[in-house]
């Protein structure tokens, strides 16, 4: 695959959101997938605001920008964004899955994907913990209190951002302790705990 990776990045009302986390993340993705010595690092704020489609993008108020990259070259793309609401979660069990770094390649999620049912999202399931959604990170509501699975597949640049925040906690989250919560809600670049 040409750009094996990718980072997805919210641009609000014109700003782009937490610029700092993805850049952290794409450069030690790149050096996880190529080695230490095998890449060029961009600045990916300035390869968006110099991008000649951000100007274009402004002119909506929720834009999801893609950033597909290799080892040496990164790929820009913006698209306007409309946020859904997801209110029911399919358990699927997968302990084979591996997505420690954003990958491109979706296949597998669009395989388990396809076992949600009638439900809105899944909820993947690795070795009896919760982990992620096909789309994001996962939080549950209990008490008043947010929580995170402490087995995420992916460690989200915006629950990073909430666990910097203190707006999340990190435990230990398996399938039997869903009655304990009150709500599901996903999280990722595009939907923050508020959204």
């Amino acid at each position: 695959m040409e750009f094996p990776l990718i980072e997805t990045i919210c641009i609000e009302r014109g700003e782009i959101q937490n610029i700092a986390l993805h850049q952290q993340r794409y450069e030690q993705s790149l050096r996880r997938f190529y080695g230490k010595s095998a890449v060029k690092i961009y600045d990916l704020f300035s390869l968006i605001q110099n991008s000649t489609d951000f100007s274009p993008a402004l002119s909506q108020p929720l834009v999801r920008c893609r950033a597909a990259y290799h080892h040496s070259a990164v790929r820009l793309q913006f698209f306007p964004y409309r946020r859904k609401a997801y209110r029911s979660f399919q358990p699927v069990i997968c302990d084979e899955i591996d997505y420690t770094l954003k990958y491109n390649d979706r296949t597998l999620l669009n395989q388990l994907v396809a076992q949600r049912g009638q439900c809105d999202e899944i909820m993947i399931i690795k070795h009896g913990c919760v982990t992620d959604c096909s789309i994001g990170n996962l939080v549950f509501r209990r008490q008043g209190e947010w929580f995170t699975p402490d087995t995420p597949l992916l460690k989200g640049t915006q629950r990073q951002k909430l666990l910097n925040e203190g707006k999340i906690r990190e435990i230990a989250i398996s399938l039997r302790d869903m009655d304990r919560f009150d709500e599901i809600r996903l999280i990722n670049a595009m939907n923050g705990l508020a959204d």
